[in-house]
């Protein structure tokens, strides 16, 4: 398994809307090779910015790289 790991930090008070944009964005993720799940984690804030993380899990790292150079 390969885990890719991306980091966001949101304005404070902009959590809201940035949870809704990615519940609602386009992702054909389900339909990809090697494609597993997707997770995004709510991290602490420090009174300027809220932290989050997500991550996609991947059969193999190949997996991902194939993903990556796709359209």
């Amino acid at each position: 398994m390969f885990i890719a790991m991306n980091r966001f930090q949101i304005i404070k008070g902009c959590e809201q809307k940035f949870e809704e944009v990615w519940r609602k964005r386009d992702t054909h993720l389900g339909k990809v090779d090697g494609f597993i799940e997707f997770n995004l984690l709510k991290g602490v804030s420090n009174g300027k910015t809220t932290l989050y993380a997500s991550h996609t899990k991947w059969r193999s790292k190949k997996h991902f790289e194939i993903w990556t150079k796709s359209e």
